[in-house]
This record gives C-alpha cells, sequence and structure tokens, in this order.
C-alpha cells in the first residue's frame, strides 16, 4: 500500500480585478471655520489582506474673512497648505469586498496676526478648495490597487 501526502499551505489571496462597485461619493461639512469632505464607497476584488483608504490633496486654498472688535469685517490673506494626507482607514476585506467613508479636515484657521491686519482681529473661513482631491486604496501599504479623482472640491 502507498500512502500520498499532500502538502496544503495556506496563502493568502491576492487581488483580483478591484474595482469600485457604483462610484465613490463626497459630502461636505463646515463646522466651526473647519471645512470636511468625507468620501464613501464600496469596492470589491480585494482579496483578504488589510486594505488602506485614505484621501490626499495637492493643495488646500482657503479664503479667510476678518472681523475687528467692532464687528466691522476686512478680507484676509488666503492661505494654501500643500500635498496633504488624511487619516487612513485599515478595513479587512469581507469575500474581498469592502465599504469605506474616508475624511479630510482643512487645517486650523491661522492666528489673525497671519491673515489680518491686527492680532487683535478675529478670523473666519469663508471659502476653501480641496485641489486635486483623490481617494487610495491601497493593498498592500503602500501600493495604489484603485484611485478615485475628484478634482477641486469646494464644501462651501
Amino acid at each position: 500500500m502507498t500512502l500520498l501526502a499532500l502538502g496544503i499551505g495556506v496563502t493568502p489571496a491576492l487581488a483580483a480585478n478591484p474595482h469600485f462597485i457604483g462610484e465613490p461619493t463626497c459630502s461636505k461639512t463646515v463646522i466651526n471655520d473647519r471645512a470636511t469632505v468625507t468620501c464613501s464607497g464600496k469596492a470589491a476584488g480585494l482579496g483578504t489582506s488589510p486594505a488602506r483608504v485614505f484621501l490626499t490633496a495637492d493643495q488646500i486654498a482657503a479664503q479667510y474673512v476678518c472681523v475687528n472688535p467692532g464687528g466691522n469685517t476686512a478680507p484676509g490673506k488666503p492661505a494654501f497648505f500643500q500635498l496633504l494626507t488624511g487619516p487612513v482607514q485599515n478595513i479587512t476585506p469581507h469575500a474581498g469586498q469592502i465599504t469605506f467613508s474616508v475624511s479630510m479636515t482643512s487645517p486650523p484657521n491661522p492666528s489673525p496676526s497671519q491673515v489680518c491686519p491686527n492680532g487683535n482681529w478675529t478670523v473666519h473661513l469663508i471659502s476653501v478648495t480641496f485641489h486635486n482631491l483623490t481617494l487610495h486604496i491601497q493593498q498592500p501599504a503602500g501600493t495604489d490597487v484603485l484611485i478615485w479623482n475628484f478634482g477641486d472640491v469646494d464644501p462651501r
């Protein structure tokens, strides 16, 4: 009688044809002079290893108004923030699929002395644009398997 030995190894499933299910969407909010863009959606074909999901922007351009102690306003100087990355969400796929919701928030308002005629004024955000807002899904970390570019997004 001959015995046949089989070696069976368990290996993680690799991504096979990663794709979005429908189109990712973004919602925009402004709370306490900070703008947030939240993008959500679903992806499939990702295998079983954890996926990293996050947003990047080439630039965030913000415009402010300055208010003096008497309540009068004056335009503030614009501020530009370069090459930003939002918080990373790590998601373990189930049957190769993930559902995600990731956000990016504009930086805090600059100090009055940076954008206003006088340091005693207060600063309020009046507009902000996230330039080249891009959704990244990486698997493994550092390797983009899906990208969605939303272009320029203005949360106001």
